[in-house]
């Protein structure tokens, strides 16, 4: 299994903006979440500046942020896509042990 990063930017009033759109954008996510798509994801920082969703799939990723109310109006400033190489633990796409 990959891994894949999902990187959001947010605008500075982030949290009080989110109310309005928080239901629609955790229906997305719960329901990629049930696909297998989306294995994690929340805001970053105290205050947040940023958020990370990690998905198994990189087309799942964009299709997300593609469909995501935060982006759509306006909550996000930028995202990207970006592979991650997991080498240690349970789930890690490529493990590596020492030797």
């Amino acid at each position: 299994m990959a891994h894949f990063l999902l990187r959001y930017d947010l605008v500075p009033d982030y949290i009080e903006r989110r109310g309005a759109f928080r239901e629609r954008h955790l229906a997305l996510a719960w329901a990629a979440a049930g696909r297998g798509t989306l294995l994690l994801g929340g805001a970053v920082g105290d205050p947040v500046e940023s958020a990370l969703l990690l998905f198994t799939d990189a087309d799942a990723a964009r299709a997300f942020a593609e469909a995501d109310p935060y982006v759509a109006n306006g909550l996000v400033t930028g995202w990207r896509v970006q592979p991650w190489n997991t080498v240690v633990g349970a789930e890690a796409a490529n493990p590596v042990r020492p030797a």
